[in-house]
């Protein structure tokens, strides 16, 4: 029979090696979430990114606007209320600069709408381009869209690791 220290030397490293094993397997899957959630999180601001790309054609095509009719179409701004959904969502940060961008868009909706000639044939733009309440409205709208742009370029190393 072995001498009782070898014995709890034996038992002792024993349950150091499953300690050890079950310490590395916890580490490893600790990574894993955060590497999954790092995927996530980059895949889901690329898509912020690319809903923000896609309202910014808004205001063009809102321009062009003809009709009444072209103009309540271009009201509902999928594209910005998508990119505001995600920030809700994933992006604290972004809370914020989104929903004043969709909400300047609305107001620039808004005050070209009030503007609208409907016996006037010309596009929305011609019509509205001179008029100081859509001067403001446009001015507003840009500096959000400015600002959301800084503020996805700023956060853009927190959100999208590589």
């Amino acid at each position: 029979m072995p001498p009782l220290p070898d014995l709890v030397v034996g038992a002792f490293l024993a349950l150091l090696g499953v300690l050890v094993s079950q310490l590395v397997a916890m580490i490893q899957a600790r990574l894993e979430r955060e590497h999954k959630r790092d995927v996530l999180l980059r895949t889901k601001y690329e898509e912020l990114g690319a809903h923000f790309l896609e309202s910014m054609k808004l205001p063009h095509t809102l321009m062009t606007a003809e009709s009444t009719e072209d103009i309540l179409a271009l009201t509902h701004q999928a594209s910005g209320n998508h990119a505001h959904l995600l920030a809700m969502i994933y992006f604290p940060r972004l809370r914020e600069s989104t929903g004043k961008y969709i909400e300047s868009y609305s107001q620039l909706c808004l005050a070209a709408a009030e503007l609208h000639n409907p016996d006037d044939k010309r596009p929305l733009g011609m019509q509205v381009f001179d008029k100081p309440s859509y001067i403001s409205a446009r001015n507003a709208h840009i500096a959000a869209r400015d600002f959301l742009q800084e503020q996805i370029e700023r956060y853009a190393d927190t959100y999208a690791k590589s």
